[in-house]
């Protein structure tokens, strides 16, 4: 039986910097990988910049099909308003019926931004009870002022899928030129040395355990 991993992101991009080597060793493993995105993506920077809807969709299209992500699904809710009402949670459940993974990750829950928060409230509410076996939340990324609630237990080595990851994370041009460029990929680059230091591992992502069994062992 093929086992089946489910990551939700509030936003494109954001599963492939908090979870991209570890979707892609998935994928490269047999899995079925499925990335739900769930507001459309568009929004205006603190400069004032643009950035549209259609874009940021394209953008993700083409990091999906980069990880080996098996189909892409894309919600429309507003960029930095998302809610966690019974809607969505409805919505999300739908979709975790259809697919029934075995792996469900998505963000942490005291995440600093808004919208990663309300993910990570939907998440647990469509896993409870023991509907999905595992699930995971990403690490937060550095700069977001709130490390220090992040505790990882699970270490994926990500040795042989890191260039994958950096190649979907430059797939998406305009964040990729918002954040430095190459600038950006050192500093992911930088993470997954720290986090597979941690473990022995030359690149590691790593992720704090709300649900597990030993099926996701990688």
């Amino acid at each position: 039986m093929t086992i089946k991993v489910l990551a939700m992101g509030a936003h494109p991009d954001d599963m492939e910097l908090e979870a991209g080597g570890t979707l892609a060793k998935f994928a490269k493993k047999g899995y079925d990988v499925y990335l739900l995105i769930l507001t459309s993506g568009g929004y205006t920077d603190m400069t004032g910049k643009s950035y549209t809807d259609n874009q940021l969709k394209e953008e993700a299209k083409k990091a999906s099909e980069i990880l080996g992500v098996k189909e892409v699904i894309f919600f429309d809710y507003v960029t930095t308003n998302l809610p966690n009402s019974g809607e969505i949670i409805s919505r999300v459940d739908k979709i975790v019926d259809e697919i029934r993974p075995d792996i469900f990750i998505s963000h942490h829950p005291f995440d600093s931004h808004q919208d990663h928060k309300a993910a990570a409230d939907i998440m647990f509410a469509v896993s409870r009870q023991g509907r999905v076996k595992n699930v995971l939340s990403g690490s937060t990324l550095p700069y977001r002022p709130n490390v220090f609630a992040f505790r990882p237990q699970f270490f994926v080595d990500i040795s042989e899928t890191l260039e994958i990851k950096l190649k979907a994370i430059r797939s998406y041009q305009s964040q990729y030129n918002k954040f430095g460029s190459e600038v950006l990929i050192d500093r992911v680059k930088a993470m997954a040395i720290t986090h597979g230091w941690a473990t022995g591992y030359d690149y590691a992502e790593c992720f704090e355990v709300i649900r597990m069994d030993e099926s996701i062992w990688v």
